[in-house]
């Protein structure tokens, strides 16, 4: 039977280089670290000779039918990791002479050397033709690389494409002949989108999606079992880009297969773990939601600039063990040099994969991943970038959306949450960043104030004053205080409550912390100020953390650096009790929260007779005693855990007063999944 949780290792050698010798050391590497597939790296990185052509091909098409056959014999899948689709970057090469292909040109009229329009039909010929030999050799899986996109192609100035085929197009949907200076400062206007912005998103949208069916037509053409995965990059970005994950997802799977995805994990250096499950919980766990559930997902483990001195073999593990929130089907694991020197045995990542390979099997096959997830929503939309009000329209990344700070916060704070991408998803407890709002109607935004807990960034706050809808958190205006600037310079606690265990509980907010509004409340609101802002003098400047009607926490920090970090002073212990205090006091919770410890995540999980908790550690401290406060004041449940490390151990615990310790001790990196059964 096969592993729950396959591990898809990328391969690289250089043909006639060193294939002799690196193709035994495969086969030792796999038995060893137990592969289950092999994703064989073509024509990359520092050995990528450009757009090759299909002489080139046949070399690596000769390697490839030598690789399967001893894979097929050991049971190991082969899959083709072709590592260029419009191609990453110039790095100084160009087209050949027989490849009359359309360059990619930036906002500013700068036309790539290398890298393709998405729209030109002879290199969708080419693509379509490549991946069509590979398909022959009946591989498990063809990959298309994360190139496959619009930004990011150096040396072009964010990327593309806004080539001459592209400018008629955007001026056709316009009704008239446009610049392309007209064109992108229509599509960058500030305040309420252009029309240009939608043409723009819809025309990226169309390119890419045209290109997969290409793609997709060729492999299953020659061999309708194939299945083809699409690497990507974040999902802030491709948001930029007009990306429907269902659709072009849908484009490359065909009639018949199931859609393949590598999410990427925002690690390709060693992180501190901490920092590491913020940009992951911002970036891939937003990612998997926006995908269909049944949708095969092997993120992306990725050690780069490579050895140990990037990544170690514990940090590795980490990454293993908490992907498992994901609901993926496995990990793509790349570890060695994209330049052909080949598998580097003395590095020891086989050891590691084989020691963790039954925990992960054994997490995985519990099939807890796939259940209903509880806590708070953090809302998402992924057509968040046709709606969003730029600042300055002077550069696309204005086009990024910001809604996932609730993502990167709550965890850290031991509260679960989950991503909804659709307003229906929240369960009684919501949270919304940036201009989410803009993506709903009137409607929409009354029916989750209504049903729902809110928690509003300050972000938030000032776009549903902006639509005029600030009667649903009970304020009339903002006015904005920049940090650093002397208007405050912390937090104190104003409602009497002893947090940290200190009366007049204090948080820092300056230096490292983010802008903040001064709230203006409507006369008849009904606020519970939890705490205020003061500045240097000790002189009370604003309302802080503020629940207003007993329905909507205002948090009033906003206008944060970037969609996919969390200014270090939010992250802070008075903030962590009063945030789990608001929740607690809503009575909508629908799952434990861990306190006191600062970056020991949970995820939860609903069953049909149990709860499930899946406890990852991303603190350099061990935990023994973990201390949950839980929905309701009392009860008692059966509890077993299953560790990453060590045996399997069961124990009761008892709920009094909406608490309890479980018994338990997690290391630093080391994850538990908790089955709880109420007695």
């Amino acid at each position: 039977m096969p592993d729950a949780f396959r591990y898809c290792f990328r391969f690289c050698c250089d043909p006639g280089f060193n294939d002799q010798v690196e193709l035994p050391k495969l086969l030792g590497f796999c038995d060893e670290a137990h592969v289950d597939d092999v994703m064989v790296f073509v024509n990359v990185e520092e050995i990528n000779t450009g757009h090759m052509d299909e002489a080139e091909q046949d070399i690596w098409l000769d390697l490839l039918e030598r690789i399967k056959k001893p894979l097929d014999e050991r049971g190991i899948t082969l899959s083709v990791n072709h590592w260029h689709s419009l191609m990453h970057a110039d790095l100084g090469k160009h087209f050949r002479a027989n490849q009359s292909f359309r360059a990619m040109v930036d906002p500013y009229g700068n036309a790539a050397q290398l890298c393709v329009c998405p729209l030109d039909e002879n290199w969708r010929a080419y693509i379509a033709r490549i991946y069509a030999r590979y398909a022959a050799l009946a591989p498990d899986t063809v990959w298309v690389e994360d190139d496959f996109r619009y930004h990011n192609h150096d040396p072009l100035s964010w990327g593309g494409c806004f080539c001459d085929e592209h400018m008629r197009r955007f001026s056709a949907r316009a009704g008239k002949t446009l610049t392309r200076e007209e064109f992108v400062a229509g599509l960058l206007s500030p305040d309420e989108p252009s029309p240009y912005r939608q043409i723009w998103l819809n025309e990226c949208r169309a390119g890419l999606e045209g290109a997969a069916n290409a793609i997709e037509q060729a492999v299953h053409a020659v061999n309708p079992a194939v299945k083809i995965g699409l690497m990507s990059s974040v999902p802030y970005v491709h948001a930029a880009e007009g990306r429907d994950w269902k659709s072009l997802l849908s484009a490359f799977a065909g009639a018949r297969n199931l859609p393949v995805s590598r999410i990427h994990l925002p690690a390709y250096q060693e992180l501190v773990p901490s920092k590491y499950l913020q940009a992951f919980h911002m970036v891939s766990l937003v990612n998997r939601a926006l995908l269909v559930p049944e949708t095969l997902v092997y993120p992306e483990l990725e050690n780069y600039p490579y050895s140990r001195f990037s990544k170690s073999r514990a940090f590795t593990r980490f990454q293993l063990l908490s992907s498992l929130a994901l609901n993926l089907s496995g990990m793509t694991i790349d570890l060695f040099d994209l330049n052909g020197r080949g598998i580097i045995e003395q590095d020891g990542y086989q050891q590691m994969l084989r020691e963790v390979k039954p925990v992960l099997n054994a997490m995985q096959a519990s099939g807890v991943f796939r259940n209903p997830r509880r806590g708070v929503c953090v809302l998402v939309d992924e057509r968040a970038s046709y709606h969003l009000h730029t600042k300055a329209g002077s550069k696309m990344e204005e086009l990024y959306p910001e809604e996932f700070f609730w993502a990167g916060l709550l965890p850290a704070m031991g509260v679960p949450m989950y991503v909804g991408p659709k307003p229906e998803d929240a369960q009684g407890v919501c949270a919304v960043s940036g201009q989410y709002f803009r993506n709903l109607t009137t409607k929409q935004i009354e029916k989750l104030f209504a049903e729902n807990f809110m928690l509003l960034s300050g972000d938030a706050l000032d776009t549903l004053l902006s639509l005029g809808l600030g009667r649903l958190a009970g304020v009339q205006s903002t006015v904005l205080m920049a940090q650093n600037i002397g208007a405050y310079t912390f937090e104190q606690v104003t409602n009497g409550k002893i947090y940290t265990g200190v009366p007049n509980a204090r948080a820092s907010s300056v230096i490292s912390g983010a802008d903040a509004l001064d709230v203006s409340y409507l006369p008849n609101a009904r606020i519970t100020e939890y705490s205020a802002l003061y500045d240097s003098f000790r002189k009370r400047r604003a309302s802080c953390e503020v629940v207003v009607e007993n329905r909507v926490l205002l948090y009033p920090f906003g206008r944060f650096g970037s969609p996919q970090e969390i200014p270090p002073m939010l992250l802070n212990d008075v903030r962590q009790e009063i945030l789990q205090d608001v929740l607690a006091t809503s009575a909508r919770m629908n799952a434990p929260m861990v306190e006191n410890n600062p970056n020991l995540i949970p995820y939860a999980f609903a069953g049909d007779d149990a709860m499930y908790l899946y406890l990852v550690n991303g603190a350099m401290d061990a935990v023994d005693g973990i201390p949950l406060r839980f929905p309701e004041t009392d009860g008692s449940y059966k509890v077993s855990v299953l560790p990453s490390r060590g045996e399997k151990i069961e124990f009761t615990i008892k709920i009094e007063q909406g608490r309890c310790t479980l018994p338990l001790k997690i290391a630093s990196m080391e994850s538990a999944l908790l089955t709880m059964r109420k007695q």
